[in-house]
C-alpha cells in the first residue's frame, strides 16, 4: 500500500517538473535567411595537401568577395555596452541556443558598422561590403565592412 502511494507521488512530481520545465523553455525562432546567407553557407572544410583542415570557398561564393550585399539577422554583441560598432550577425537571436534545433552551428558574420548602433533583440537589415577571410585566423571568416542599417527585413 505504501509502495503504491510513493510510486504515485513520484509519478505526479515528475509530471509537474516536466510541465514546469516545458513552460520555461525558450521560444523557438525561425532561422532568418536570404540569398546571401545561403551562399555564405556553401563554405565547407576540406583537407589540404599537408593534411590540415582548411575552409574551402566555392567559386560562386568567392564571386561575392568585396561586393556590396544585404544581410538580415540578429545582433550578437562581442563587448558589453548599449551601442555597438563591431558585433556578430546571426540568423538566430542571441537568446536562442545555437546548438539546439537545427543540428548545426549557423554561420555568423563579423559586422563593422560605419557608425555605432543601439543593441536590439529584433532582426536588423544591414548593407555593406562582404570580405571573405581565407587566410587570417584571428578574425571571422566572413566580415561585412562599412555596414549601414537598411529598412527592416
Amino acid at each position: 500500500m505504501y509502495k503504491t502511494k510513493w510510486v504515485a507521488l513520484f509519478f505526479i512530481l515528475n509530471i509537474f517538473v516536466l510541465f514546469k520545465s516545458y513552460a520555461q523553455a525558450p521560444p523557438l525562432h525561425k532561422t532568418i535567411t536570404n540569398k546571401y546567407w545561403e551562399i555564405l553557407n556553401t563554405r565547407t572544410i576540406k583537407k589540404n595537401a599537408e593534411g590540415q583542415y582548411m575552409p574551402y570557398f566555392p567559386p560562386a561564393l568567392m564571386a561575392y568577395n568585396k561586393t556590396k550585399i544585404e544581410l538580415n539577422g540578429y545582433m550578437v554583441p562581442i563587448k558589453v555596452g548599449q551601442t555597438h560598432k563591431i558585433f556578430l550577425l546571426s540568423v538566430l537571436p542571441i537568446m536562442q541556443c545555437q546548438f539546439c534545433g537545427n543540428g548545426d552551428i549557423p554561420e555568423m558574420v563579423e559586422i563593422y558598422m560605419k557608425e555605432a548602433i543601439k543593441f536590439s533583440t529584433k532582426p536588423i537589415n544591414l548593407e555593406g561590403t562582404l570580405i571573405i577571410n581565407d587566410s587570417d585566423n584571428d578574425v571571422a571568416t566572413f566580415m561585412l565592412a562599412n555596414a549601414v542599417v537598411k529598412n527592416a527585413p
